[in-house]
């Protein structure tokens, strides 16, 4: 693949595949031989072995009024990371065989394998998260981030089926996340809002050590970047977003505003579009609300009826 500066920026460093699609990083990733990984001095956080406790790399502190001494919360955090990245170590052993040739499949056989690695990676949500919310948000952005791919005229299934797998992993972070803060009723106060902005890149922690979800791990660090550079974690701007992060964050978007929350209740989907094309331009890539305005409001709810129809099929403990 060819490195490429963009707009001679040191700070972004775009990687272009051989099919011409662009990608980029942010200088402080290190190649590891399969993909870029952070420095982890870059976040503060120590190389441990994975015999040891990861409650030191989850930096969630809390100063008791009288102790002067911080003390780290929630120690089931660390064990939900070890057992994300077990899980996700037995699912790379079983797909490792479909890495180079996979897309080259007949259309019965990608179809099927789709489908195993699909399961799978339910598996591994309901495992580490025993949400229904979760699983059920997981598989409806998956499914708007398709629809909405095909939308745009790509047709590339190995594009579709990255950003698919992307899409289903994007918060796969938040299990470092307390759920004190998660499923508050309230308003968050900044420290808590600063917490979970460390979402992408625990997710991306998590999964970037295995090669099959190399660019599916693209929509779990990016997925969060705004248009207009006001996003996080990077303040990437435009195009420097990766392509498959710009897609799904409309997707994301469009099930947030749609869906309950513990502090609101779910609007209807033409208030998600009349949001949606306001922030055309600043928050999306103008380009894709178009296309993402242009499709018929049934579409959407026949993804979220059938997505909830599905999710009765599968039991959570």
């Amino acid at each position: 693949m060819e490195k490429k500066i963009l707009h001679q920026q040191s700070r972004t460093l775009v990687i272009e595949d051989e099919h011409g699609m662009k990608t980029s990083y942010y200088p402080s990733l290190t190649w590891n031989g399969l993909g870029y990984s952070f420095p982890t001095e870059q976040k503060g956080i120590p190389k441990l072995k994975e015999s040891q406790m990861l409650l030191s790399q989850l930096d969630f502190l809390t100063q008791e009024a009288q102790e002067s001494i911080p003390k780290l919360v929630d120690i089931g955090r660390s064990r939900k990371i070890f057992s994300a990245k077990n899980i996700l170590r037995d699912i790379s052993r079983r797909h490792e065989s479909l890495n180079q040739d996979y897309f080259y499949a007949s259309d019965k056989l990608f179809l099927e394998n789709q489908a195993y690695l699909h399961s799978d990676l339910l598996y591994l949500i309901a495992t580490t998260d025993g949400n229904e919310d979760t699983v059920g948000h997981s598989q409806l952005v998956a499914r708007y981030s398709l629809l909405l791919t095909k939308t745009l005229g790509i047709d590339d299934r190995a594009f579709s089926f990255e950003i698919e797998k992307g899409a289903m992993l994007h918060d796969i972070g938040k299990i470092g996340i307390p759920d004190s803060i998660l499923r508050k009723p309230g308003s968050l106060t900044y420290k808590e809002r600063e917490i979970i902005k460390e979402h992408p890149f625990l997710g991306y922690e998590i999964v970037e050590e295995f090669m099959f979800l190399q660019k599916a791990s693209r929509v779990v660090l990016f997925h969060h970047e705004s248009y207009d550079g006001r996003g996080y974690p990077y303040g990437l701007k435009g195009e420097e977003i990766p392509l498959e992060a710009r897609i799904f964050a409309i997707a994301d978007t469009l099930d947030a505003i749609t869906s309950d929350r513990p502090y609101r209740k779910g609007e209807s989907f033409r208030v998600a579009f009349d949001e949606i094309e306001r922030v055309r331009g600043t928050q999306f890539d103008p380009n894709i609300v178009d296309a993402f305005l242009s499709i018929p409001e049934e579409k959407w709810k026949q993804i979220k009826l059938e997505t909830e129809q599905s999710l009765s099929n599968y039991s959570i403990h």
